[in-house]
């Protein structure tokens, strides 16, 4: 069997400094350090930063003193301030391209624009851009949400993206939007990783029998991936860790390809390809 390994598969930039200032945090051990949810979503991640000694809140509530982690999906303006207020030490591992989402939409809310989203609302993610132009963006997931909105209201609108949203998706509705709405900026502000996993497991589905996709449920980019797979390669397995790999079901293929989403460690990446070598090689 022969598995080609996606170049973009394993951490993205962001997710790897998170990452890396977490382990750092941790070696310092200077008092009691808590992260605010999960660093990334991928369960190997968690597991290993709990092995740190690294305690997980789902609130800022939880405690009055010791460092907090700030995860690098970001949080909202009133946590930060919050967590400022009681005086906790912050490390923050917010990836600086949602970072710079941030930046941008508050600074055209504060221009009298009207902010739209394409994301997903329940994300983290998005919850916390939405806190930067005070709760007021429209969010849309899907093209048909573009049905339901009422574009006389919309004169003057900005319209940017979730990080790790569909490339594809989000420049359909923005050519919509372009249509319906006056006065209209748009900032693709889809990260530059996700585009490149995107078309590269468009590559992928082309030239291999079947196609495996790592990560983990809860992973936006992760899920996205393995749409686009399915999409035009009906052999594509998504799987979360070497032992959900149903050998069985591969060994009709002579060649696989393999991508990961943007918090899939190299060493699961590399643990589920020698899982298959191992058995096909």
């Amino acid at each position: 069997m022969k598995i080609i390994i996606s170049k973009f598969a394993g951490f993205c930039h962001g997710v790897e400094m998170a990452y890396q200032t977490v382990i750092d945090c941790a070696k310092q051990n200077n008092g009691d350090i808590y992260i605010l949810g999960d660093l990334c979503h991928n369960h190997e991640i968690v597991k290993k930063i709990e092995s740190l000694g690294i305690k997980r809140i789902d609130s800022i509530n939880d405690i009055q003193k010791g460092t907090i982690i700030i995860t690098a999906h970001g949080i909202t303006r009133e946590i930060m301030l919050k967590a400022k207020s009681k005086k906790l030490k912050i490390i923050d591992t917010t990836c600086p391209k949602v970072k710079k989402l941030q930046q941008i939409v508050h600074k055209f809310y504060k221009q009298g624009k009207q902010i739209i989203i394409f994301g997903d609302k329940n994300h983290k993610e998005i919850k916390g851009v939405n806190s930067w132009c005070d709760y007021q963006a429209v969010i849309i997931s899907k093209i048909k949400d573009l049905q339901n909105i009422d574009f006389a209201k919309f004169r003057n609108a900005l319209f940017v993206s979730q990080t790790t949203q569909n490339q594809k998706n989000f420049m359909e509705a923005a050519a919509i939007l372009r249509k319906k709405i006056k006065s209209l900026k748009i900032f693709n502000t889809i990260c530059q990783t996700t585009k490149n996993r995107q078309e590269d497991i468009k590559n992928l589905t082309e030239k291999n029998d079947a196609i495996i996709v790592i990560g983990d449920k809860h992973s936006a980019n992760s899920m996205r991936l393995f749409q686009i797979s399915k999409q035009k390669n009906k052999n594509s397995f998504f799987i979360n860790s070497a032992k959900k790999l149903d050998l069985k079901k591969f060994a009709k293929f002579n060649t696989v390809g393999v991508s990961a989403g943007a918090s899939a460690p190299k060493w699961l990446i590399n643990k589920i390809c020698d899982k298959l070598k191992t058995a096909f090689g």
